[in-house]
């Protein structure tokens, strides 16, 4: 009994902190919220590396064409990763018919089949512009996205500039759980800008000086999160890495659970990784990435798998011995409700664990409202935020569990899907 409320104070002591401490640093920089206004427009390489993606390839072009930004800065490189399907096919029809009617440069290549971070390379060193934006062929760029991101580079020491993800059309049981997590994850990588500890910059949507890879090197080929590792070298050169919150662009987020299981492994696998390249950032020069954001990240995956564990032991042993009861009383309806004692669930809600358990979730709600109106998502999220309260810990557990799995049985990851030794 001492553990287990050592183990939930421990925990939910740690919750509320890192809650407090992200709302402090977000009051004291509500002046850096908006974004800066851009005083040139610099030239912009916007690179689509696209392995097996036919239904989306054409959409996305589309979208990039529509930008809110002087034309003749822009150019379009899609590079086909050697798919087998028809994507090089429709990229190429689609970049035809936008150079018809706009004046944006175009181009699509095929490549041989070599990962995501090889295509992106392959782009940089096609392009001549001052800028590499990088972005997914299954994601949709708003507007506004690149006009909204592009002053935070008047800053020399700003190297990379990220935007603001979101499920696009949310569906299902998956999409709307994840709709919830990457609305958090707006607000943390908000936070994350202003204490210069942003260690990834998504695909969907990541812009970047061409000056950083000419002198350090392209994307990682051999990295199964080559926005992660970029990222990672970007702060190991001390150089800063900003967030717009309102730059949006919509990600088409898996539905299926096996599909969104091998993701998630690439994800956190990669992440071990980057950081077994990156012992350095643990040195306390480097601020807060050191002594807050990489040690939190990995406390709370332990604390969470921890926890997870315990009470899912806890469950499943009070769901026995509650069955066990019905089964002495012959599952008598009258008799069960003489044992029920509501003094005893007044007790239990106003307890200090139940208490500070409901503090820690108004947190989390507090956090996902304000990147809701801060990027000005218009979507109901009541369904979405009961299925990501009763599901996700639980998700996000397995998920690393399976990392676990890869790690001991030597599993291959690539960047299409991951491959465990026989």
């Amino acid at each position: 009994m001492l553990f287990k409320y050592f183990l939930i104070y421990a925990v939910v002591f740690f919750g509320i902190l890192v809650g407090v401490f992200l709302l402090l640093t977000l009051l004291e920089s509500l002046s850096r919220v908006k974004n800066p206004q851009p005083r040139k427009f610099p030239s912009i390489s916007l690179i689509v590396p696209a392995y097996n993606e036919e239904k989306n390839i054409a959409k996305a072009i589309m979208a990039l064409a529509q930008l809110n930004y002087p034309s003749e800065q822009l150019e379009i490189l899609v590079i086909d990763d050697g798919s087998r399907d028809r994507t090089f096919e429709i990229a190429k029809k689609a970049a035809a018919e936008i150079m018809k009617s706009k004046n944006i440069l175009v181009k699509v290549f095929t490549k041989k089949n070599g990962g995501k971070a090889s295509a992106i390379n392959l782009g940089i060193s096609k392009s001549k512009s001052e800028i590499i934006a990088t972005l997914d062929a299954d994601s949709f760029v708003t507007k506004d996205a690149l006009l909204k991101m592009v002053g935070y580079l008047d800053n020399p020491k700003v190297v990379s500039v990220t935007s603001s993800l979101k499920v696009y059309k949310p569906k299902g049981f998956l999409q709307r759980v994840q709709h919830i997590e990457y609305l958090f994850s707006i607000f943390m990588r908000k936070i994350f800008a202003f204490l210069n500890v942003i260690h990834i910059t998504p695909g969907p949507l990541s812009i970047y000086r061409k000056s950083f890879f000419d002198k350090y090197g392209g994307f990682d080929e051999d990295n199964p999160t080559e926005d992660t590792e970029i990222a990672f070298r970007i702060q190991s050169h001390h150089y800063k890495i900003e967030n717009s919150v309102d730059a949006i662009v919509y990600t088409v987020a898996p539905s299926n659970f096996n599909v969104l299981l091998k993701q998630r492994v690439r994800w956190y696998s990669g992440l071990l990784k980057n950081l077994k390249m990156y012992p350095q950032l643990f040195n306390p020069s480097y601020g807060y990435l050191a002594l807050f954001a990489l040690p939190a990240a990995l406390l709370s995956v332990v604390l969470l798998l921890i926890v997870v564990t315990y009470f899912t032991y806890l469950l499943v042993d009070a769901w026995i011995q509650t069955f066990n009861y019905w089964l002495s009383v012959n599952f008598d309806f009258v008799t069960l409700m003489k044992g029920f004692k509501i003094e005893y669930m007044y007790y239990e809600l106003t307890s200090p664990v139940s208490i500070l358990l409901l503090i820690s979730l108004l947190f989390n709600l507090a956090f996902i409202v304000i990147a809701k109106f801060a990027s000005k998502d218009k979507r109901p999220l009541a369904l979405s935020y009961i299925y990501y309260s009763a599901a996700y810990a639980y998700l996000y557990s397995f998920w690393w569990l399976m990392v676990l799995v890869y790690k001991t049985f030597g599993g291959k990851i690539s960047w299409a899907e991951i491959k465990f030794k026989q």
